[in-house]
């Protein structure tokens, strides 16, 4: 069995344990796992909140030679500090909810319209005491991420508000068959229970106030920005609250460039999408989500010229699968969505000026969860580096004066 590079391979990761689930899974009690080898596939600066496999796995069966397959298996650090952290949040059991229930439920309510879609990838085994998921390897299917750094065209993104329209209509009417269906879901990567990452972020804030200095146009900005890093966990939070005057929807809650796997034809144009990493979903505002995805994962000139268009195009979508599902709920107007956007707009500062330059980092060898939770020196240089990343000082010396303007800096 080979070795992962960067995280060590956890004992019971072993051919025991796929031998084990692939007989149930087969239902084939003959089944043996002649070969395995694993490959960490947690690259620096794609994921942080855990850690993956790629395992190939050669089997026989009783009705074939050796057959070669392969997963992808999800786990916690083993590191326990780390694992500590996220554990605070409940995401690892969340996710796995995810794809044993939610998901499910969700595949229902879209075949009942007459929709076959596939959102997520398909999960052949869960642990919840070891918190481990196994996936088919989309790989095999021609599943591959868009460079997190190049971020997404307009096409694609309007594929990615189709399908997440799905996800969100599709939960609406889940929570009007079963009230309270995800009541449990209430906490997203900001929260008041949950507040082991307030401090990383603060010291981000803290980071990029200071480098502000350097930044002749924007000084003006500094004084409103560290009298709002003073209440940032509260104002975060409250975004994360259910919409107590428009609908609620689950959330994907971590929806950006690396956690949406695109197939493409010959000519390289997206043809399908799926949906990837859901630990953090959430029961709040749809338009968490669209900030969220929008300050984090489109290209510059689309994200400046082109919002409106985009989320018309995901209203179109969202009214239409509401309709034809029969729900109840008062489908919201455009104007009304718009209104919801400037109720979560302060998403578009967590997400473009705390998140943003984390996920389009250049430096991706020092680009791990101890640089960034860490408060030493070279981690203080390295989250330095992060606001002086050219595409991330173009991004930010736009949306400073953009929600300055919109007042979300008061």
């Amino acid at each position: 069995m080979s070795h992962a590079t960067e995280e060590a391979i956890p004992s019971w990761l072993n051919k025991k344990f796929f031998e084990d689930l692939l007989r149930k899974h087969d239902k084939d009690s003959n089944l043996s796992v002649i070969n395995l080898k694993l490959a960490d596939v947690t690259g620096k600066g794609e994921h942080y909140a855990s850690v993956m496999w790629r395992a190939s796995v050669e089997v026989k069966t009783a009705k074939s030679a050796v057959e070669k397959r392969s997963y992808v298996v999800k786990s916690v650090y083993e590191d326990p500090t780390k694992s500590s952290m996220f554990a605070m949040y409940g995401i690892y059991q969340r996710e796995i909810e995810m794809y044993e229930k939610v998901s499910v439920e969700i595949g229902k309510i879209l075949k009942s319209i007459g929709d076959n879609t596939q959102l997520f990838p398909k999960s052949i085994y869960h642990d919840y005491e070891k918190e481990v998921l196994v996936f088919e390897d989309l790989a095999l299917r021609g599943f591959r991420n868009i460079d997190r750094r190049i971020r997404l065209d307009l096409t694609q993104a309007k594929m990615v508000m189709e399908k997440l329209a799905k996800m969100h209509a599709a939960t609406v009417v889940l929570n009007e068959k079963q009230p309270g269906y995800f009541s449990h879901f209430n906490t997203g990567i900001f929260n008041r229970k949950a507040t082991a990452f307030v401090d990383f972020f603060v010291q981000h804030l803290d980071i990029f106030i200071d480098e502000l200095s350097s930044w002749p146009d924007h000084k003006q900005y500094k004084p409103k920005l560290q009298k709002l890093r003073e209440n940032l966990n509260e104002r975060a939070s409250q975004v994360y609250d259910p919409s107590k005057d428009f609908m609620n929807v689950l959330n994907h809650g971590d929806l950006w460039t690396n956690n949406i796997m695109f197939t493409f034809d010959d000519k390289n144009n997206a043809t399908d999408l799926l949906f990837v990493d859901l630990q953090f979903s959430c029961w709040t505002s749809p338009t968490v989500d669209f900030l969220y995805f929008a300050h984090n994962s489109l290209k510059e000139d689309i994200r400046q010229t082109k919002l409106a268009e985009i989320i018309q195009h995901y209203h179109t979508h969202l009214c239409e699968l509401l309709r034809k599902m029969n729900s109840k709920i008062k489908i919201p107007s455009l104007r009304e969505l718009h209104m919801m956007l400037l109720e979560k707009e302060f998403m578009a500062f967590i997400a473009g000026v705390m998140m943003q330059p984390i996920m389009m980092v250049e430096d991706s060898a020092n680009a791990d969860m101890d640089n960034l939770i860490s408060d030493s020196d070279a981690s203080i240089q390295f989250k330095r580096n992060l606001y002086r990343n050219p595409k991330t000082q173009v991004a930010l010396k736009y949306l400073l004066p953009y929600l300055d303007q919109r007042g979300i800096l008061d």
